[in-house]
């Protein structure tokens, strides 16, 4: 039997995840500036009391939204790595399938104004994490910029994600972790 407590968190999670998928739902039909809470609540079939109860406007949901997605993507990216970057095959890379199974969100993306800030925040956290990772390595290439390498790197792995969802998944997401894993090209960083 569930406590109260987990019965509470429970609903608070349904709550909130009804709220985002309205809001995702209402992207498709409106550009985010004229979506208001009542738009929100209207589509989940809440009330404002209830989405007050949980954000204090519209730019909290959006935000833990943001955070959620990013995240997630980030983590499907790097929770490979354990292994070592430069050991990974195709089959460790599994940002593709993640946005696949998640397209009605990343869909939006295909506008870089439909979700304000998140294709920044992805650079970001992308950047951080591939940062740390290359860290990790041995024998690394000094005349080799690491600055200039995670950003040339970071832009080019959301360009890549942007193409292919503009492209309508044109290619199976195998093919992109192969083309992705070919073009990171981590070797390189390596001395002679």
């Amino acid at each position: 039997m569930l406590s109260d407590e987990n019965r509470e968190d429970r609903r608070v999670r349904r709550t909130k995840r009804m709220l985002k998928r309205a809001f995702i739902d209402i992207l498709y039909e409106k550009e985010y500036k004229d979506i208001s809470v009542t738009d929100i609540v209207e589509r989940a079939d809440y009330n404002r009391s209830t989405f007050y109860f949980h954000y204090k406007y519209k730019e909290e949901l959006v935000e833990e939204l943001n955070e959620s997605m990013v995240n997630g993507l980030i983590a499907a990216f790097f929770d490979d790595f354990k292994k070592g970057i430069e050991n990974m095959t195709p089959a460790d890379i599994v940002i593709f399938e993640h946005i696949y199974k998640k397209k009605d969100f990343f869909n939006l993306w295909k506008t870089s104004e439909a979700i304000p800030n998140i294709q920044e925040m992805f650079i970001d956290k992308f950047s951080l994490a591939f940062k740390k990772e290359l860290l990790k390595m041995r024998n690394l290439n000094t005349d080799i910029d690491m600055d200039l390498y995670v950003t040339y790197h970071a832009q080019g792995v959301l360009g890549l994600i942007l193409d292919w969802i503009k492209k309508d998944y044109s290619h199976s997401s195998t093919y992109m972790s192969r083309q992705l894993l070919n073009l990171l090209n981590i070797n390189q960083l390596k001395k002679s």
